[in-house]
């Protein structure tokens, strides 16, 4: 936006090419047995580890447009905060949460009746999944209709947590979802986890390919993603 370049490549990138950290996640439990993510699902038991490298280019739209690139998503803002005081790794903070989102609301002149879709960072954990929701609903419930939920969605079901590439991974699908239209479904979802209370979130999560819910003046995402 200042100017300083006209191109920007931002990337994220994880490999597991040492055992150490494996061994300290599995002493800390927060590994599925299973080796997958469970997202926001009743067997959610930890995580399961994924590699992998995301790139993308980015630009403002005015150079964009006059080099006449192909455009998957324009992104409106980010936020970043620090968590604050928890009670440990796997416990996050629902009130950060909540502050970074309305950060980034703010700065992309957007409403929560705006958003149409979340990639959270729903890492299936069996506390860190409520909290995540319930955060997320505090911010975008108000003044939504029940007829059109907040659409939640998990990468992470799909290639796993990729940690230092997740959002990344989580960035790329919503730029896909938004360019397609269509959103595709959480896998290894079953039956929700009962501490998620969806209904008081006005929240849903996908079970089957949808297209992108009608009654939005324009599709707009947005990536959750904790480090």
């Amino acid at each position: 936006i200042s100017g300083e370049s006209t191109l920007a490549l931002s990337s994220g990138v994880h490999f597991m090419l040492s055992p150490e950290l494996m061994v300290n996640l599995c002493r800390a439990r927060m590994l599925s047995p299973s080796g997958r993510c469970k997202t926001f699902d009743i067997a959610a038991d930890g995580y399961g580890r994924g590699e992998g490298v995301g790139v993308v280019a980015m630009k403002t739209v005015s150079a964009a447009l006059a080099d006449k690139d192909h455009i998957h998503a324009v992104l409106k803002a980010s936020a970043i905060n620090q968590d604050g005081r928890t009670s440990g790794l796997t416990a996050p903070n629902g009130p950060s949460q909540q502050t970074v989102v309305k950060s980034a609301l703010k700065s992309a002149g957007l409403g929560p009746t705006d958003i149409g879709y979340i990639e959270t960072h729903g890492t299936a954990t069996p506390l860190g999944d409520p909290i995540e929701v319930t955060a997320l609903g505090r911010v975008f419930s108000p003044g939504r209709h029940d007829s059109r939920p907040l659409i939640l969605g998990a990468v992470k079901t799909n290639v796993g947590h990729l940690e230092s590439a997740s959002g990344m991974a989580g960035l790329i699908k919503l730029a896909l979802v938004l360019q397609n239209a269509k959103i595709p479904p959480n896998v290894h979802y079953t039956t929700c986890n009962p501490k998620i209370k969806l209904e008081r979130a006005k929240a849903s999560i996908p079970t089957e390919v949808l297209p992108w819910p009608a009654g939005y003046k324009t599709r707009a995402g947005g990536v959750s993603s904790f480090g």
